[in-house]
């Protein structure tokens, strides 16, 4: 390999993200607005950001604040303008819990944030916000690939969980 090699996935997300309109007002890669973009037929099995933005902006349990592009030059190469170009893709996370607990969360990156991320978690419908400060690593998946467990399931510590 070399250092030009540009992964499939990051030319079919480029495509994607350029019809899509990010979260909550966001402007897309190519700075236009785009209220009625769709995920394209690859991610198919994936639910519709766009649907999913506009059903959870009426809930009045979820909101957001409109998404920030972090193109400021103090911000550009962060964890924050990384994360905020790659919305829209599947991640699992890795957090750094104290000095020496490592804890995963994966989902939909939905929401990039000064201080946190939101995951949305497409099994179980609901959404993770994560403080971005203990974020260690960061996977992505190409299109229509998971993870073969769900990291998002609190093992059972010998109570019942609630």
């Amino acid at each position: 390999m070399n250092g030009n090699y540009d992964r499939p996935v990051n030319q079919q997300r480029n495509r994607n993200m350029n019809g899509m309109n990010s979260m909550n007002g966001m402007n897309n890669m190519n700075g236009q607005n785009n209220m009625n973009g769709n995920m394209n037929s690859m991610n198919a099995d994936l639910p519709d950001i766009q649907e999913l933005i506009e059903r959870n902006r009426t809930r009045s349990e979820f909101s957001t604040p409109v998404q920030q592009t972090f193109n400021s030059e103090e911000m550009i190469g962060s964890m924050q303008k990384i994360l905020a170009d790659n919305i829209g893709e599947y991640v699992v996370i890795e957090f750094l819990i104290g000095t020496e607990r490592m804890q995963r969360k994966q989902g939909i990156l939905f929401f990039v944030g000064t201080s946190y991320v939101t995951l949305y978690d497409d099994d179980n419908q609901n959404f993770i916000i994560c403080d971005i400060f203990s974020i260690k690593f960061v996977y992505f998946y190409y299109p229509n690939q998971r993870p073969n467990r769900n990291y998002n399931i609190l093992p059972n510590s010998g109570g019942s969980v609630g």
